[in-house]
C-alpha cells in the first residue's frame, strides 16, 4: 500500500502466520509465523519519524528481501510471512524503505516494534529521525513512548524493586515492620503511562517463578499481561468540541492481549470484552492454503455458571 493507498509493493510470502487482524483490512499489527518468530507492533507517538517513500518504489513486483519499500502498516505482515529468525529480520530491514501510510479511522500509527523467534533472539526495530534502528532486547520487555533506550536507562531509578519482602527498619529501639506482604515492590509504578508499564511488565516478568511447562508459562505471561491492562475510563484524552460545542472523552483502553508459545506455534489471546483464553495451533492449520482464514475474536463476556454443580 502506497501513501495514496493504491498498490505498492507486493510478494511471495514463505511462511503462513496468524495474527490480529486490524480494522478489517487484513493487517496484522502482532502475530506469530509457523517458523516461530513473533512481531508485535506498539505506538509510540512523538518518537517516530518514518523514511520518505522513494519515487521509484511500489512497483507492482518484489520478492521477499528484495522488495523495496513497505509501509508501516504492512511491515508485521511482511516481516512474518518472509523470516524465521532475527537474524534474518535484522539482515532484511537495512534493505528496505519503511514509510508512513494514514487509513481512517485510524489515522496517524507511529509505532516499533517488538521481534522474537524460537531460539531466543529479541530485537526492537524504531524509525528515528528518519534512520532505521534496531536494539538488541534481552529484557524482554516493550511497551509505548518514550523510544526504547530511554525505557532501558529508565530502568536504572528501579534497582531498589525485589520480589522479596525486606527485612524490619531498626531506628534505634525502634523497629518498624513492612506493613504486608509485596514489600520488596514498593514504590513499584502503578499508572498507566508507557514508562510506569514497561518498568511493571519488566519487574513482574523477572521475579515471576520459572514454569515448568509452556502451558505454565503461558498463564503466567497472561498475569503479567494483565497487570499492564488497562480498563476504560482509566485513561481519558479530551477531545475539543466542533462548533462551540462542549469536549467529550475518548477512553484509551486494550483491546486485547496475546501470548506467543514459539516452541509450540500457538498463539493464544483474549479480548477486552472476553477474558476467557482461546488458541490457535498453527500445527493444525493447512498451511498450504491460498486464501486468508478469519476466526472470530468474542467481545462480549462470557461466564460459565456452575450453580448445577453445587453439592
Amino acid at each position: 500500500m502506497k501513501p495514496d493507498q493504491k498498490v505498492g509493493t507486493t510478494w511471495v510470502a514463505r511462511y503462513a502466520f496468524a495474527g490480529m487482524n486490524t480494522l478489517g483490512v487484513d493487517i496484522s499489527t502482532d502475530g506469530m509465523n509457523e517458523a516461530g518468530l513473533s512481531v508485535g507492533a506498539l505506538y509510540i507517538p512523538g518518537f517516530v519519524q518514518y523514511q520518505p517513500f522513494p519515487a521509484a518504489a511500489g512497483a507492482a513486483a518484489g520478492a521477499a528481501a528484495g522488495a523495496a519499500a513497505v509501509s508501516n502498516l504492512e511491515l508485521s505482515n511482511w516481516l512474518l510471512s518472509n523470516f524465521a529468525t532475527v537474524g534474518e529480520v535484522r539482515a532484511a530491514l537495512p534493505k528496505i524503505t519503511v514509510y508512513d501510510v494514514t487509513i481512517a479511522p485510524a489515522g496517524p500509527q507511529p509505532l516499533h516494534w517488538a521481534i522474537f523467534d524460537a531460539q531466543g533472539g529479541a530485537i526492537v526495530v524504531e524509525y528515528v529521525g528518519g534512520k532505521l534502528q534496531i536494539h538488541d532486547n534481552p529484557i524482554g520487555t516493550l511497551t509505548n513512548s518514550p523510544n526504547f533506550e530511554w525505557h532501558q536507562t529508565n530502568l536504572s531509578n528501579f534497582v531498589n524493586l525485589t520480589n522479596q519482602n525486606v527485612d524490619p527498619l531498626k531506628l534505634g529501639t525502634v523497629k518498624i515492620q513492612p506493613l504486608s506482604q509485596g514489600s520488596g515492590m514498593l514504590g513499584i509504578p502503578g499508572d498507566y503511562t508507557g514508562p510506569s508499564r514497561f518498568v511493571r511488565a519488566t519487574g513482574l516478568a523477572w521475579s515471576t517463578v520459572p514454569p515448568a511447562t509452556a502451558t505454565e508459562g503461558a498463564n503466567a505471561a497472561f498475569h503479567v499481561l494483565n497487570a499492564v491492562d488497562i480498563p476504560i475510563g482509566a485513561v481519558a484524552q479530551r477531545v475539543p468540541g466542533k462548533d462551540g460545542a462542549a469536549p467529550t472523552l475518548a477512553f484509551e483502553q486494550t483491546q486485547w492481549a496475546t501470548v506467543h508459545d514459539l516452541a509450540n506455534r500457538l498463539l493464544y489471546f483474549r479480548t477486552y470484552g472476553n477474558l476467557a483464553i482461546r488458541k490457535v495451533d498453527l500445527r493444525k492449520v493447512d498451511l498450504g492454503g491460498k486464501a486468508i482464514l478469519h476466526i472470530p475474536m468474542p467481545t462480549e463476556t462470557q461466564a460459565e455458571d456452575v450453580t448445577a454443580q453445587a453439592k
